[in-house]
């Protein structure tokens, strides 16, 4: 209440909805992760009652962590007694939650394994699962850089004990990866990751009717839409999944092209709409495979995770450099519970469809390529990244 209650004698009174919001936000997701896991527990489905405890309830404990404790004033609350910029708040955050979610990932797939132990390609398994972490820790790194190019502020560096040593963890081990995926290589191997798609599969199996060209073809269904009923909201899915994995594609090649010197390939690398499109694809894939938007109710669940950044990041868009920057945090913190869920279900995900998987890192590394190329050109011509 005290944030509340500052507000209230400063004022600011048509601020406080959006707190109030994101807390009966956070109150309905425990309740439905605590409800959806006693429920699953009484039916004798403990895995599925696990599940569900972590994606709703754990979702829960992010926003709490993110939006009331460490970044409270993206949506107009107030910060006391705490000389971070809004920066250095954010890469505690990322860093320290990273932190907890990546052994609790590990953690459920290495029981997955171990249940599974005489159907499971151990090494297979254990390289999707590395890889996807390392990943995860990346991109983590790579906010923070992407901040630190766009806002004022240092690294995140205050503070002592295990706090500091988790953030040095993930920090360290997510710029091996950052630090070697520069402009060229990152939209190379992006590129070539999602365009190798087409031939692998994006199914339950290797190859055959599974495979990337038979989803371009339009013979078989986008991954998780295979159960849809044919209702127009169904069809409407189907033929969207569809399209936005062959924009992807066309992306992917562009962006291959965009490495050759030249005219040419600087007009694709500065391209603020590539980068858009490229990122847009990657987080419609990580979402869907958070929330699987397979029935009205799941769309509809779906539709909100879309619904709500862009609406706050609009909105952000009309104001001054301080609401922009506060607007784009609230949307990074509304963002990243749903991008550490999709990475986690990306695990097994990947493990039965290496196309699938593929196409989504491809992506990310497109994005990430397009986004450093043109922070090297906008600063070579004396602009600002917006």
């Amino acid at each position: 209440m005290s944030a509340h209650t500052h507000f209230i004698h400063h004022g600011h009174v048509g601020d406080v909805w959006k707190l109030w919001l994101a807390e009966i936000g956070i109150v309905a997701l425990a309740g439905l992760g605590l409800y959806f896991a006693v429920f699953d527990w009484l039916q004798g489905g403990f895995e599925t009652g696990l599940i569900a405890l972590g994606s709703l309830t754990g979702m829960a404990i992010v926003y709490a962590f993110g939006y009331l404790r460490c970044l409270p004033d993206v949506l107009g609350g107030t910060i006391h007694d705490d000389p971070r910029t809004l920066r250095q708040r954010w890469s505690d955050f990322a860093l320290l939650t990273t932190f907890i979610a990546l052994p609790i990932i590990v953690a459920g797939y290495v029981r997955a394994i171990w249940m599974n132990w005489s159907y499971v390609d151990l090494a297979r398994a254990l390289a999707i699962l590395l890889a996807c972490c390392w990943l995860l820790s990346a991109c983590v790194v790579a906010s923070e850089k992407y901040l630190g190019w766009t806002m004022s502020g240092g690294e995140a560096t205050r503070g002592a004990g295990w706090r500091a040593q988790a953030r040095r963890v993930v920090r360290t081990w997510g710029n091996w990866l950052v630090s070697l995926l520069g402009v060229r290589r990152a939209l190379v191997v992006g590129g070539a990751l999602a365009l190798l798609s087409v031939v692998l599969a994006v199914g339950d199996s290797w190859g055959g009717d599974n495979a990337g060209y038979y989803i371009v073809a339009g013979v078989q269904a986008w991954p998780m839409t295979t159960d849809l009923s044919g209702s127009k909201l169904d069809v409407l899915l189907l033929q969207g999944y569809r399209g936005v994995y062959v924009l992807g594609l066309v992306i992917a090649a562009f962006v291959l092209a965009a490495v050759v010197p030249g005219r040419l390939g600087r007009t694709i690398r500065s391209s603020r709409i590539l980068a858009t499109l490229s990122g847009a694809i990657a987080l419609l894939q990580l979402s869907q495979a958070a929330v699987a938007p397979a029935d009205k109710y799941r769309f509809a669940l779906w539709t909100l995770t879309w619904v709500v950044p862009i609406a706050i990041w609009l909105r952000g868009a009309r104001g001054n450099r301080e609401t922009w920057d506060r607007n784009r945090l609230a949307v990074m913190v509304f963002c990243l519970p749903i991008f550490l869920l999709g990475t986690a279900f990306l695990v097994v995900l990947t493990y039965f469809a290496l196309g699938f998987g593929a196409f989504i890192v491809g992506m990310l590394l497109v994005w990430w390529g397009l986004v450093q190329s043109r922070r090297e050109i906008t600063e070579q011509q004396g602009l600002p990244l917006p």
